[in-house]
């Protein structure tokens, strides 16, 4: 168990809350946790509202360390690749993946 508690709370975020993810499943296949995103980019235009068909999940960085751009991820009979991949948590324990159905 981690000695950091903000760590030990992200994790217990995951363990709780996480939908179950492989990762490259047609290579290592690891299994992983991922909490879905509200992407911030929504433009509106009147009563229309325009959103990428990108879908947006958090997943701890110590999981999607060797992997970036083009890793493949499987969630509920889908394959979608990682297009983008960030880091906006602070203390960096946590990945922004930014994919697209494959």
């Amino acid at each position: 168990m981690p000695v950091d508690p903000f760590l030990r709370s992200v994790e217990d975020s995951f363990r709780r809350h996480g939908i179950p993810a492989v990762l490259d499943p047609d290579g290592v296949a690891r299994e992983v946790m991922l909490l879905p995103a509200r992407p911030d980019g929504i433009a509106e235009f009147g009563d229309m509202r325009i959103q990428s068909e990108t879908g947006l999940f958090e997943i701890l960085a110590v999981a999607f360390a060797g992997h970036g751009k083009g890793a493949i991820l499987e969630l509920g009979g889908e394959q979608r690749r990682v297009q983008h991949a960030r880091v906006r948590d602070p203390r960096r324990y946590k990945t922004l993946l930014d994919t697209v159905a494959v």
